[in-house]
């Protein structure tokens, strides 16, 4: 049979047929060939669906489809940009998305047909580019990076995708405006809170101390010794701070030592502040030693909306820290370089406004003379008017009497007009000195300030700053004739300050060029000085010349010198200074100093220095040593000169912190006079009423987030103590509602608005609930079958003793509920009567009473069943297609709890749950894999629904996932169409609750604990 069949085939193709041998074989050498020769032309990697979660640094994180062919990983193009905030449109075919990265000059096009990318004007092919799909096209993760800058890494273990990029994403910068609107609501004290803790006042406390020591002792001079003693606390509901200072070489003087007292009312707008004692008066006229008197404005302590910023630049000792306060407000700080400058931007704010300098030394020193700058713009908005008015008497050798009244009125948004009178009984040329200002916003950009007082001076200050961080400021003042108000027997003077940042990749630089120019009775002196300062990648740069002209001098070379330093970090961390000064007009180097620091142990710094004074032939060698013990700041030093000359350092300083009425007293290196702090102590709220009642535990592991401060948690009695605040300021608090490891304890109010009192603690109670939770199931009867079947969306409703609804639940599929949040009490519940009024249904039994009990575990009432049986004549047991149990209270439930529909059963499907047999999940073998039909969650115990898939690959993504993560088992269950993960194997719903915040962070909100009806196998 075989053989004529070959014989056949023989004849047929080496005989005389219809079809020529050659045709033949060129028609089969066609048919075998060229179709893979086609789909060669077109080919399109082929690989699997799965799930990968996207992370993008700084936003995010997102569980994004894509496909995996054991070389590349595609990413959903649509699910990415999407995410990212990138404007996309897909075609209806899938395989072109069009759209632009930033502004529509960043155009693409991604074409799948002709594997190539459209972008910026040029066209990119691409090998290996595409994959598709009904529903997504898919983009080779290497071509996010080529193609449009995004650098993405792919760990499969994890099937995780990290992503990050050199630009502003779209969704990074509306996150940022976002934060900018929070900000600045911030500022205007917009923030919403739902409990707010005012200022306490008591009669008197003592809540603060600060001290330093510091003694010197030279071979060429006296030695000295400088003590100071800080005092903070409260009397008659105010604040009352006071410094005690003592030298060895001078005798104890009045005018050295510091007390103020000052009562705060920000709710008063005809008089928000009174101070008695040391006043800050905002004088015109020269004093040079403290007024003590009292002052009262309406002016309040709080910061209102910033409208501009003013440049302060000076120079003190290098490398000293310098202290900015605005209005008494810690504001910022820096280090002076190594020729001694520094700058601020100071923040200008509504009303007046007081600045202040604090220095500070590297080795202990504190300059006691603290600057007291006038900032000479100052607005109000329209229609607000604001005023100050102090008097007292003058500490010096005649006790001049001094008063002074300020006045300022907002006449515009731009215009604010201002005057008053001051007095000062020493004043020879006239006591009584009257005056008028204004200050005038020209453009958004352009200041102008003028002041004229009577018989003492004119003065006029223009502030111009450009687009680039340039600014041009132009100050003129001209002096009247015979004066005594100010000390200085000037004319005029005439001063031009010109400041600009200059800004590469590399080099981060600040230029400053003053003009100042002095016109006295007989000759002028002209002062230029040219600083250009900052850092060349990382070496920070100064260059500063200073040039001095009096026309009238014998010598007619001005007075040129120029100091250049250089800040070098080194190997071992090690960071070198070094300073050159040169004078021009003798055209020899004044001296070179050279600085070596080493950080240790992360608190201290070890100092070696060396001077040489050319001018002089001097050479010093320097040694310190400074260190921050946690209870306060130790410093040492040692000078040590080659003619044998020396001078030594000690100096140490701290401060404590006290709260008698919790028994708490804090020991640390920093100042705490004139600061608040705020004590937060969380408790179990058993009885509901917000109030601490005897008997009621702490509530431990309570986590917060403030805006400011630094806070310590005290593991003893489970308070939150938060120090450094600014007094009378009010800060909001944030709680952090998963912050207890049991699910039973939960915070009311998350958002506290706290006033801050000064030189104490404010309590804040924070009343945690214990809840409670009643569980159970609602069923169907169905004539039909004797068993009844579980059925989901029904309404559960909640009811206190007094008749109120207080909590409601939706039924899952297999009709579990379940409700967390019910204080302590008695409640009853039922079944909504109004849906089972719709469905035509009654209820078996129509209510549950049920109680829940105090208990620092929270109390549980399960077991709760409804039976639910149809009124409705033509009853078949099942629910009527049409009316679709609904809930408005639930609309927007996740996927997890809406109604699952279900498929026509065939004879060999299985409705009830089942474990789902994976075949095609490539899935990582746990390590407590058990024998296959072993038990893993046993029917009464709890498991968790963490998440519902349409499709069983995702589902197998997932397991394989919280396997590795949580080292738990996990099944997956199988309900029609659906397939439920579920973590399982909890014996108790406590245990089970223990993951839920993790699962949150995951990004499983919907994540609930549910009690199994029958056993799990695996």
């Amino acid at each position: 049979m075989t053989d004529n069949i070959t014989a056949s085939a023989q004849t047929h193709i080496t005989g005389t047929g219809l079809v020529p041998w050659w045709k033949l074989t060129l028609f089969i050498l066609l048919a075998v060939f060229l179709p893979q020769w086609l789909h060669a032309q077109n080919e399109e990697p082929m690989g699997d669906e799965i799930t990968v979660t996207l992370e993008v640094k700084g936003v995010g994180n997102v569980d994004v489809p894509a496909m995996y062919n054991d070389k590349d990983v595609f990413l959903s193009v649509t699910a990415v940009f999407d995410f990212l905030k990138i404007k996309n449109i897909p075609s209806p075919t899938l395989d072109t998305v069009k759209g632009f990265i930033l502004t529509e000059k960043d155009a693409f096009l991604l074409d799948r047909p002709h594997n190539r990318i459209y972008y910026q004007g040029k066209v990119i092919d691409l090998q290996d580019g595409f994959m598709h799909t009904e529903t997504s096209l898919y983009l080779n993760l290497k071509y996010f990076k080529s193609v449009f800058g995004l650098d993405g890494t792919f760990y499969f273990r994890r099937l995780v995708v990290t992503m990050s990029s050199d630009f502003e994403l779209p969704i990074i910068r509306e996150m940022r405006q976002e934060l900018m609107r929070r900000n600045l609501n911030k500022l205007k004290g917009d923030q919403k809170a739902d409990t707010f803790i005012n200022l306490r006042r008591p009669l008197f406390h003592l809540g603060a101390a600060d001290w330093a020591v510091m003694s010197s002792q030279q071979s060429q001079g006296a030695d000295q010794t400088t003590l100071n003693l800080g005092l903070g606390g409260a009397l008659l509901g105010g604040e009352a701070n006071a410094s005690l200072n003592y030298y060895s070489n001078q005798a104890f003087s009045e005018k050295q030592q510091f007390y103020q007292w000052r009562y705060v009312n920000n709710g008063l707008s005809a008089m928000r502040q009174v101070i008695a004692g040391k006043i800050f008066t905002q004088a015109t006229s020269s004093l040079f030693a403290p007024v003590v008197g009292v002052q009262v404005t309406n002016a309040p302590t709080t910061y209102r909306q910033s409208y501009g910023t003013y440049r302060l630049s000076n120079t003190t000792e290098p490398n000293w820290i310098v202290e900015l306060y605005v209005n008494d407000v810690l504001v910022d700080y820096t280090r002076a370089d190594a020729s001694g400058f520094y700058s601020f931007d100071v923040p200008l704010f509504y009303g007046f406004t007081t600045v202040k300098l604090k220095f500070y030394g590297p080795y202990g020193e504190q300059r006691t003379n603290q600057q007291y700058i006038n900032i000479p713009f100052n607005f109000l908005p329209k229609g607000e008017f604001e005023y100050s008015a102090s008097a007292g008497i003058v500490e010096d050798d005649k006790g001049s009497q001094f008063s002074r009244v300020n006045m300022k009125y907002g006449l515009s948004s731009k215009i604010t007009m201002g005057g008053g009178v001051e007095y000062l009984s020493s004043v020879v040329s006239g006591t009584t000195m009257p005056f008028i200002s204004t200050s005038v916003r020209l453009t958004s950009r352009m200041l102008f300030s003028g002041e004229y007082m009577h018989g003492v001076r004119s003065r006029g200050l223009l502030s111009y700053r450009m687009k680039g961080g340039a600014q041009i400021d132009l100050d003129y003042t001209k002096y009247a004739k015979g004066q005594t108000a100010i000390y200085f027997n000037y004319l005029e003077e005439r001063k031009a300050v010109i400041t600009a940042p200059i800004r590469t990749k590399k080099m981060s630089l600040f230029s400053r060029l003053t003009l100042d120019q002095i016109i006295v009775p007989n000759t002028q002196y002209t002062n230029i000085e040219w600083a250009m300062l900052g850092f060349y990648k990382k070496v920070g740069i100064n260059f500063t010349t200073y040039a001095s002209v009096i026309p009238r001098q014998a010598e007619k070379v001005p007075y040129l010198y120029s100091i250049a330093s250089v800040t070098v970090p080194l190997p071992f961390k090690i960071l070198m200074t070094s300073q050159v000064q040169y004078n021009f007009k003798e055209g020899t180097p004044i001296f070179a100093r050279f600085n070596f620091e080493k950080h240790l142990f992360t608190k201290g710094v070890l100092t070696f220095g060396y001077q040489e004074y050319f001018n002089i032939n001097q050479r010093n060698f320097l040694l310190g040593l400074r260190y921050d013990f946690s209870f306060a700041r130790a410093a040492v030093s040692l000078l040590s000169g080659s003619d044998g000359s020396y001078s030594r350092v000690e100096a140490a300083s701290g401060s404590l912190v006290f709260d008698a009425r919790s028994n708490f007293i804090n020991a640390n290196n920093r100042t705490n006079v004139g600061k608040a702090g705020i004590l937060i102590r969380p408790f179990l709220d058993f009885n509901g009423n917000n109030q601490w009642d005897k008997g009621e535990p702490k509530a431990p592991g309570l986590k917060i987030r403030i805006n400011g401060g630094r806070v310590i948690n005290d593991e003893r009695d489970t308070s939150i103590r938060i120090l450094d605040l600014e007094p009378y300021f009010k800060y909001y608090i944030e709680l952090n509602r998963s912050s207890f490891d049991n699910i039973s304890w939960q915070v009311r109010n998350t958002t506290l608005s706290v006033t801050a009192s000064p030189n104490g603690f404010t309590r804040v109670e924070v009343p945690i609930r214990v809840v409670g939770e009643v569980s159970g199931s609602v069923s169907v009867q169905n004539k039909d079958t004797d068993k009844p079947r579980g059925q989901g969306q029904i309404s559960v409703v909640i009811y206190d003793s007094s008749s109120m609804v207080v909590g409601k639940a939706i039924t899952e599929s297999d009709g579990y509920f379940s409700y967390l949040g019910l204080v302590p009490g008695s409640y009853t519940v039922r079944i909504d009567s109004v849906q089972l009024n719709n469905l035509h249904y009654t209820s078996q039994p129509g209510a549950i009473p049920v109680t829940i009990r105090s208990n620092m575990d929270g109390d549980v009432a399960d077991g709760l069943e409804f039976v639910l049986t149809s009124t409705a004549k033509d009853t078949t047991g099942k629910l009527v297609e049409k009316e679709t149990v609904t809930d408005p209270v639930k609309k927007d439930t996740a996927e997890l709890q809406k109604p699952i529909v279900k498929q026509p059963v065939q004879k060999d499907t299985v409705v009830q749950q089942k474990p789902v047999v994976q075949q095609p999940v490539k899935e990582p073998k746990p390590a407590e894999t058990q024998p296959a039909g072993e038990v893993i969650g046993e029917k009464g115990s709890y498991a968790i629904l963490v998440e519902v898939y349409g499709d069983i690959t995702p589902a197998a993504i997932l397991k394989t996932k919280i396997i590795h993560a949580y080292k738990v088992p996990v099944s997956i269950m199988q309900d029609g169409i659906d397939y439920k993960v579920e973590m399982v194997g909890f014996k108790s719903r406590a245990e089970a609750a223990k993951h839920l915040p993790r699962l949150r962070e995951w990004g499983f909100p919907e994540a609930l604990i549910i009690k199994l009806k029958e056993h799990i196998l695996r």
